[in-house]
């Protein structure tokens, strides 16, 4: 996804709609290679999941693609969800990290606590939670991690539960890079493009379509952050 990310450069990547805030393609590989560092640091890797229940944020992209660099998987969850829910997902998945946000940061504690997750993180700052920042700003060394793209997994998407509770789709490095590929064979985003995220990154058409595709094609995106629309059905 970020193969031509040097290109680019100091071109805006991600930019956050309501404040104007901006990541640059240097900044944004730069951070998730920090991510990636940070939580290696923490001891997650291979076999772990970090799981992230926010709305379209920048920062949002740091994270997934930093614990995937990491060698974990990734779960999204809908922010809207009740602390029951939550814990559901994150227990079904096994993650040991949740990232959130401030004003869904008692449902994640609650649903952390349920569901044995070793640590929650916050975007921005709230008491009692880890600043999300920790994993960027730091002098840990990189992650050195060797990812087998057609069996380990990258992401856990949950489905909308129409046939019962929802389960988790797995999916390799391999199946997201084909699925975008796919995917701009049709959609065709250019490096004029700019998109905006209405799309939820929790959601398959988010993680796995829209934000992949047009960071690869070096287009701006600008995310809309009350992206909380359902699930996907698998």
């Amino acid at each position: 996804m970020l193969e031509h990310a040097d290109r680019f450069g100091d071109k805006p990547a991600l930019v956050d709609g309501p404040t104007g805030r901006t990541l640059t393609y240097r900044q944004l590989t730069g951070g998730v290679e920090r991510v990636a560092a940070g939580l290696a640091a923490r001891g997650f890797g291979k076999g772990d999941v970090l799981a992230l229940s926010s709305p379209n944020l920048p920062e949002y992209a740091l994270a997934m693609y930093g614990a995937m660099a990491a060698g974990g998987a990734v779960t999204g969850a809908n922010p809207l969800l009740t602390a029951g829910e939550l814990a559901g997902q994150l227990a079904d998945a096994g993650a040991s990290l949740l990232v959130t946000v401030p004003p869904f940061l008692e449902t994640a504690r609650a649903a952390a606590e349920r569901a044995g997750v070793e640590e929650v993180l916050v975007f921005g700052e709230a008491d009692g939670a880890t600043p999300f920042r920790d994993l960027v700003a730091h002098d840990h060394p990189s992650a050195r991690v060797g990812v087998d793209p057609a069996r380990d997994l990258a992401a856990l998407p949950y489905s909308s539960g129409t046939t019962g509770l929802p389960k988790g789709v797995e999916l390799t490095h391999a199946n997201l890079v084909a699925n975008a590929q796919q995917t701009q064979g049709a959609i065709e985003f250019t490096a004029d493009d700019v998109v905006v995220g209405v799309a939820p990154f929790f959601h398959a058409i988010g993680q796995n379509l829209i934000l992949p595709c047009s960071l690869r094609a070096g287009r701006r995106w600008s995310p809309c952050p009350a992206s909380t629309s359902p699930p996907s059905s698998s």
